[in-house]
């Protein structure tokens, strides 16, 4: 024990002698797996295990949705791989690779370079009639006919065909709680639809149509389930048709990446108006709904899949209620098939005085906008317009400047094929904000520096456009719920309301309809609201659509003389 104080100073004099080494700070690793397909387009893989596994400590770590992961590990030598496999475009990948950790951070990139590579041999998929298979372009020629836009007053979404008696499967979310539900099967073919059952948990709808009208559709062939296995595998190429944006019938691909118990993750992209379409597998078998996208603007992020098993219950629960008289089959008002004219947006543009006041009215609690492919063109431009005539105005100084037209930001030519300027006529309708009486009664007289509390006045329930004593059927009726959050010293608002938003074919209303009017209605189940358009509006509107009546009447005449040049080459060839 008389040693202990004598050991102590002894191991201190080492210790200042021979320091101890330092403990050495980890390394933060940053793992990322990016495939490239045969396209040369990027692929990150998303929720894919990666083991670390080293002489002194192993981990694992799961890709996020932008293929990345982190962790901090001891310096040293690691062996990285990954437990399971990725398919893509008909190969297999994996990794067995080592690394040396070092320094503060380091990066490692799983990629096609440094993976181990495989063919992936498939049963060939099902025969198309012409006898070929797997082709994507046969597929989605066979298959398109199965597939239609689910509009409501939402907006629209995708549906398609579970069997021949018109069922028809999409999201709950795309028809939610409208009054109108139509489905359009193309660009000339819309009828009502009928909501039969839906799921909002599992997020799927059926409805019900008449097929009369669709001669040509098909049903979707449904992938077979079993309980424990999966119709498709994490890896596989997939597919989908829909409606996204302002388009129709669109196929997109991708692969999926991860298998969960009630959905898929793939990076298939899914943008607005895909909702509630079918992804098929590479055997051309419906696998789920395409539902929802995630995104986190590092890239372009994962969709959400409902698994087809997750609405089979639902559909053979409500089979039997698609029976006698099906819905009515007759066809609902569509976008005409000619869109706006370039030409007409352009000659907008150039005109210099405009009067935006026809378009702007005021209806009792409500405030209505009407617009036009030619007024809502000439807004947008407002602001680039104002710069240019600035721009014109200081150039007048300098005689010697040559003038040229600058047209790089006119309207181009191939957004009339994307479908970016349909000829239709809309009606906008919201309600007013205002100050109740007695808050505005406070604030004058008690607290007259506090900001103003508004609220909305009414809601919008629905609205009737009339040319003459005829009613116009809106090609679209639409219903949308609208929230305003303001604070500021002058106002503070904190409300929502439903505003409507009305698609009409561009004659809907005309100097010979004699009277032209509106009607709204609110949820106040108060006496509806008329407002009657003055001769200035009319003519207004009227004129806005001269450009695509020229445009229409030509395309009417070609199409005629084709007619009659087509019926005498019959005639003639009949004759020999």
């Amino acid at each position: 024990m008389k040693c202990r104080p004598i050991c102590v100073a002894l191991f201190f004099l080492l210790a200042c002698a021979f320091p101890l080494p330092a403990q050495q700070s980890p390394v933060k690793v940053r793992v990322r797996i990016v495939l490239v397909d045969k396209d040369l387009n990027q692929k990150p893989v998303p929720f894919f295990v990666v083991s670390l596994k080293g002489g002194v400590k192993t981990a694992e770590v799961k890709t996020g949705l932008d293929g990345t992961a982190e962790t901090s590990l001891p310096r040293g030598i690691y062996t990285v791989t990954t437990p399971k496999a990725v398919e893509l475009a008909g190969k297999r990948f994996s990794w067995n690779l080592q690394v040396k950790l070092s320094g503060g951070e380091q990066s490692l990139d799983l990629n096609n370079d440094n993976a181990k590579t495989e063919e992936v041999s498939k049963a060939a998929p099902p025969e198309s009639a012409n006898g070929r298979g797997g082709d994507l372009s046969e597929q989605f020629k066979r298959l398109k006919n199965s597939v239609v836009t689910v509009r409501s007053e939402l907006g629209h979404g995708t549906g398609f065909f579970v069997d021949n008696k018109g069922l028809v499967l999409t999201n709950q979310h795309v028809v939610g709680s409208s009054g109108y539900l139509a489905v359009q099967f193309d660009r000339e073919h819309k009828i009502v639809a009928k909501l039969i059952a839906a799921d909002p948990a599992k997020d799927v709808a059926l409805l019900w149509v008449n097929t009369a009208s669709f001669p040509s559709a098909v049903p979707a062939p449904l992938a077979p389930t079993s309980k424990g296995a999966t119709p498709v595998q994490e890896g596989e190429r997939v597919f989908t048709i829909g409606s996204p944006l302002s388009l129709e019938k669109i196929i997109t691909t991708g692969i999926i990446s991860k298998v969960q118990e009630h959905i898929l993750i793939s990076d298939i992209n899914i943008n607005p108006g895909n909702s509630g379409g079918p992804l098929f597998n590479d055997a051309g078998q419906v696998v789920g709904l395409t539902t929802f996208g995630e995104r986190d603007g590092a890239g372009p992020g994962v969709s959400g899949i409902v698994r087809i098993e997750e609405a089979l219950t639902l559909i053979e629960m409500n089979r039997a209620k698609a029976t006698g008289v099906p819905p009515s089959g007759t066809l609902l008002p569509v976008e005409p098939l000619t869109p706006y004219p370039i030409e007409g947006l352009k000659a907008a543009l150039k005109r210099e005085k405009f009067d935006a006041r026809p378009y702007y009215l005021s209806v009792g609690d409500f405030n209505v906008a009407l617009s036009t492919p030619p007024l809502d063109f000439r807004e947008q431009e407002e602001e680039r317009l104002q710069a240019e005539r600035a721009r014109q105005k200081r150039n007048k100084k300098h005689q010697d400047t040559v003038a040229s037209e600058d047209d790089s930001d006119a309207p181009k030519e191939w957004l009339e094929d994307a479908g970016a300027h349909p000829a239709v006529f809309e009606v906008y309708v919201q309600a007013k904000a205002k100050e109740g009486v007695g808050a505005g009664f406070g604030r004058a007289f008690l607290t007259p520096n506090a900001p103003a509390k508004l609220k909305f006045k009414a809601d919008f329930q629905k609205m009737q456009l009339f040319c003459g004593e005829k009613e116009v059927q809106p090609i679209h009726p639409g219903r949308v719920p609208v929230s305003v959050s303001v604070h500021n010293r002058a106002v503070k608002m904190e409300d929502a309301t439903f505003k409507g938003i009305y698609l009409y074919p561009p004659d809907a209303i005309n100097p010979q309809c004699g009277q032209a009017k509106l009607v709204i209605y609110s949820t106040k189940g108060d006496e509806p609201i008329i407002k009657v358009f003055d001769e200035k509006t009319v003519q207004a509107v009227w004129a806005d659509f001269d450009a695509f009546r020229r445009v229409a009447e030509e395309k009417a005449s070609k199409d005629n003389d084709k007619r009659k040049t087509d019926s005498i080459a019959a005639s003639a060839a009949a004759t020999k």
